[in-house]
């Protein structure tokens, strides 16, 4: 992915042609330019393509001036494809995703797909992310979140079939890590940072957006309060323990004839089961303690950097050789049960009681085991 094409690497490869005019080796463009060895042989084959500044001082260097850099081709070769931290290639009936996983140039194969089916899903971002440009920057915040969360709603109705999980990892994560889907004022944001708050708030927009309408058509409401909302919802909670209200990250309530909405319950939303379980864990025992639902809903990421990278999850197998976290759910009982939208993920064997299981969904219908068990916890509490 890092490799130049095109027209550009055959200007790359020039930059040999100079250097040998100058009677120079490679290792003493290293030795003036304070490079590691091997960085201009890199360059010079087109493997890696040097930032402009590099360029100009490669060809200085070389005791010639960057026209001489263009006289030397002899042909005029293909346009150079962009580099980006993602992109796309037609394979048959898939397309081929490619992105920088660590120090790997990852691909993963989106099945069925084609390439205007991606960019199409790519400008979802991009056009959402645009409008920072004219926002007040007290809102930017809520634009990249709303954005992230139209672009993952828009791949999964586009790739119903695919594993949600694998899209929200392999495509929406990398293309918000790519700054040319971001407006430039963003070129020096550390985007990776960025994601760690977007994609969270994000994740809990998609949950509400996707399942709300469908719960409040049962008199359910699924949704993120304010600060000032939390709160006030918090300090109802009769439990024995102080509820922190910013660990919310979803509220449930129930509707009562010529009454408050009632509440009932929380989600605890997170892309991975590992992310502030540690957080979560006391305040979900001291619900469930007192008859509340506390539920745990997770896209259940969990990948190693390679050429092919699977996004195999963290709950891990059945059986004798079950993981930590899977007796957390199973065993312990931490949660109100677990939803997991990533397919590899392996559900728990429906002997064990609802609330300690682990299960699979995806966003294909809202109609699923979560919002069922949910109408199921609401009718429970009623009973009560």
């Amino acid at each position: 992915m890092t490799e130049a094409s095109g027209y550009l690497k055959a200007l790359l490869l020039n930059l040999r042609t100079l250097r040998e005019k100058a009677g120079l080796t490679a290792s003493d463009l290293e030795e003036r330019l304070i490079l590691g060895p091997g960085w201009i042989t890199r360059f010079e084959e087109g493997k890696t393509v040097p930032n402009i500044d590099m360029l100009f001082a490669i060809v200085h260097e070389s005791g010639a001036n960057i026209n001489d850099l263009f006289d030397e081709l002899t042909e005029s070769p293909e346009a150079a494809e962009i580099e980006r931290f993602i992109f796309a290639e037609q394979s048959g009936n898939n397309i081929v995703i490619n992105f920088r996983y660590a120090r790997f140039d990852a691909e993963y194969t989106l099945p069925n797909s084609t390439i205007d089916e991606f960019e199409e899903v790519i400008k979802t971002l991009r056009n959402g992310l645009s409008r920072i440009v004219i926002a007040d920057d007290s809102i930017s915040q809520a634009i990249k979140a709303d954005s992230v969360a139209k672009t993952f709603l828009k791949a999964t109705s586009v790739w119903p079939h695919v594993n949600p999980s694998d899209l929200w990892w392999f495509v929406i994560y990398r293309a918000y890590c790519d700054p040319f889907n971001h407006p430039a004022k963003f070129a020096r944001l550390d985007l990776t940072q960025s994601w760690k708050r977007t994609g969270g708030w994000a994740l809990e927009e998609i949950v509400v957006r996707h399942y709300g309408p469908f719960l409040k058509q049962h008199g359910i409401n699924l949704f993120i309060a304010n600060g000032e909302t939390k709160r006030t919802l918090a300090s109802q909670i009769n439990v024995d323990e102080r509820i922190e209200s910013d660990k919310i990250d979803v509220f449930l309530t129930g509707d009562q004839d010529n009454k408050c909405p009632v509440f009932f319950g929380v989600v605890h939303v997170k892309s991975s089961i590992a992310e502030r379980r540690t957080d979560d864990v006391p305040m979900s025992q001291a619900l469930s303690r007192a008859g509340y639902t506390s539920i745990f809903w997770t896209m259940d990421c969990k990948s190693t950097p390679s050429k092919h990278p699977a996004n195999r999850g963290e709950l891990g197998k059945l059986g004798d050789s079950r993981s930590a976290k899977r007796k957390d759910i199973e065993d312990e009982g931490y949660f109100t049960g677990c939803f997991s939208y990533n397919l590899n993920t392996i559900p728990s064997l429906s002997s064990l009681a609802d609330e300690q299981r682990i299960y699979v969904c995806d966003f294909t219908n809202p109609d699923d085991a979560f919002s069922r068990f949910i109408l199921q916890r609401w009718s429970d509490f009623q009973a009560v």
